[in-house]
């Protein structure tokens, strides 16, 4: 039995296959995809982020701190631990992500961020150029919201 090998330009031109699954997995009973690179960096990157390093099994580098951020004192040092945590993963797991802005808001910066903190990513897929942004909030709760 023979098999057809699909290559990367067959897919490029056909809108009608998918090339992943898409976050977060709601979809009506089967998982939502994908058809193009910005939406699957897009998901790379927000599974990545929500990733605590250890969770993965059989690769427990996989991941950032994130999560382990939110229960550490609100200090300056603190912006430095989550900007170091995310670039550090992106630029090993997600090498064609490149991180054009990167900016944390703490009660610092804003008083009206009680036990919050905003974190904004802004990047870019290096292969399509086009700029998006992932916005993060989160609290003593964990992740509150990641849009």
């Amino acid at each position: 039995m023979g098999y057809k090998v699909v290559t990367i330009n067959e897919i490029n031109r056909n809108p009608n296959i998918a090339i992943g699954v898409k976050f977060p997995f709601d979809g009506p009973g089967v998982f939502r995809k994908t058809f193009t690179t910005d939406d699957q960096a897009l998901t790379n990157i927000k599974s990545l982020l929500l990733t605590r390093k250890g969770e993965r099994y059989e690769q427990p580098d996989f991941g950032t701190d994130l999560l382990n951020a939110l229960f550490e004192p609100n200090t300056p040092g603190i912006k430095i631990f989550i900007e170091d945590s995310i670039t550090n993963a992106v630029n090993y797991w997600l090498p064609y992500i490149q991180i054009s802005n990167l900016e944390i808001v703490t009660q610092e910066d804003d008083p009206t961020l009680i036990h919050e903190i905003k974190i904004s990513i802004s990047f870019t897929v290096t292969k399509t150029g086009s700029e998006q942004t992932i916005t993060i909030f989160a609290n003593e709760n964990g992740i509150v919201s990641i849009e």
